[in-house]
């Protein structure tokens, strides 16, 4: 029977190039915030040997590590992904799926010597053309006749001029606009009015309604669940009751329990014997995330658990493989899981900490005020924004080997995409 325990462990991916580079996801939304697709970023660590021909393998090992079973699935969604002038165009048909992958040029890029061969190519073999960051330097341009996308940074001063800029050369050929850089959901609502179709950036991120939110019942009794799971010695009997009271708790846990991802040799059809069967230490970390998606508001992103899980998971293992002894990775797996739950509630986090029974420094953590684990969240923040010049700065911060950091950020990744389809 394979124990809960063993199915937390996640192997050590076979492929050199996993340890060579750092690899980052975002998200791109539609006009109903429901997921269009992602975009992949990667770079490769300056210290990998033979770069040039390792950019096959980090292309490959960033598609495989950041994609998961929902989107493989699912014909709608695409793949966002930098093409580089330098790379071979065979690289990418060998690797990415056709008719699902968006190559994202630079203006330079598509104007240079050669590429409009190279994009052409592409385009026959059912490759979609985005261009990165639309200046309408070439407005009007035959070059924006190859271009499926435009995308227009929504923190220029001239944005709205830029979109309807944009919006004009869809007189040339059918095209979508694409706004990057929304931080809030006011420039969100902005891009959205000016007629672009997707949406990139940390707006979800971001609570709508902080002010006058309050804590209804139902998130009160969850609330109480998830502070019952806090306690250093819980009531295991208690704890029982309090999720079989809920319906709609009880029913998916219990199916999350029975499916394959545990592979109990036997049905669990008790709340006291799953929470004794599975083993405490590991049963608590399922029961927030868990509880974590049954209280997330149907109108907000499954994105937001996803993030929660795969941060804490991060978190915990970077802890346990470079912190070692000055970092207790239980904590950390806490900062992580709990870091998105005021955007989750559109609530103050101030309001929601308070609720639960954490220490100090993760409550002012978790309400960015600085302490010893901020840097520790900070560098969650650089890899979603593959902001990688700031990942080099909290590294020497921290004083942690970029490497295995960079390993356990995808293996974070993997062990979210596993187990994401039965939380869900």
């Amino acid at each position: 029977m394979q124990t809960v325990v063993d199915s937390m462990k996640t192997s050590t991916p076979e492929d050199p190039a996993f340890y060579q580079g750092f690899i980052a996801r975002q998200a791109v939304f539609d006009a109903k915030r429901a997921i269009w697709g992602y975009e992949i970023f990667y770079r490769q660590n300056k210290n990998a040997a033979q770069a040039a021909t390792d950019h096959k393998s980090m292309l490959e090992v960033a598609t495989r590590a950041f994609l998961s079973p929902q989107w493989q699935q699912s014909p709608t969604s695409y793949l966002l992904v930098t093409l580089d002038p330098q790379s071979d165009p065979d690289d990418i048909t060998g690797v990415l799926p056709k008719g699902r992958s968006v190559l994202k040029v630079s203006e330079d890029a598509l104007a240079a010597p050669g590429m409009q061969d190279i994009l052409v190519r592409l385009r026959q073999e059912n490759y979609l053309i985005a261009l990165g960051d639309f200046t309408g330097r070439l407005s009007g341009s035959p070059l924006l006749n190859m271009v499926d996308i435009l995308a227009v940074d929504m923190q220029r001063d001239n944005r709205s001029a830029l979109i309807a800029d944009a919006m004009a050369q869809r007189v040339q050929r059918p095209m979508q606009i694409l706004a990057k850089k929304v931080e809030d959901v006011q420039t969100f609502a902005v891009a959205k009015d000016a007629g672009c179709a997707l949406f990139q950036g940390f707006f979800f991120q971001k609570p709508e309604r902080i002010s006058s939110k309050v804590i209804t019942s139902s998130l009160a009794g969850s609330l109480g669940i998830l502070k019952m799971l806090e306690q250093e010695d819980p009531d295991i009997s208690a704890l029982a009751q309090a999720i079989q009271k809920d319906v709609s708790l009880s029913y998916r846990l219990l199916k999350f329990l029975n499916s394959p991802y545990f592979g109990f040799a036997r049905e669990v059809s008790s709340i006291k014997v799953a929470l004794i069967l599975a083993g405490w230490q590991q049963m608590r970390t399922w029961l927030r995330l868990v509880l974590i998606t049954e209280m997330k508001p149907k109108h907000k992103p499954n994105e937001l658990v996803f993030l929660s899980a795969q941060r804490g998971r991060f978190l915990e293992l970077a802890a346990q493989r470079t912190g070692g002894r000055r970092m207790n990775s239980e904590r950390l797996l806490l900062l992580g899981l709990f870091s998105l739950l005021d955007s989750i509630f559109d609530m103050q986090m101030e309001d929601i900490v308070s609720s639960l029974p954490l220490d100090q420094e993760i409550k002012d953590t978790l309400c960015l005020r600085p302490t010893a684990l901020s840097p520790w969240l900070g560098l969650v923040h650089s890899f979603e924004r593959a902001d990688w010049q700031e990942l080099e700065s909290r590294f020497a911060v921290l004083g942690v080997d970029p490497v295995e950091v960079a390993a356990c950020y995808t293996e974070s990744m993997q062990w979210a995409h596993a187990i994401f389809n039965f939380l869900s």
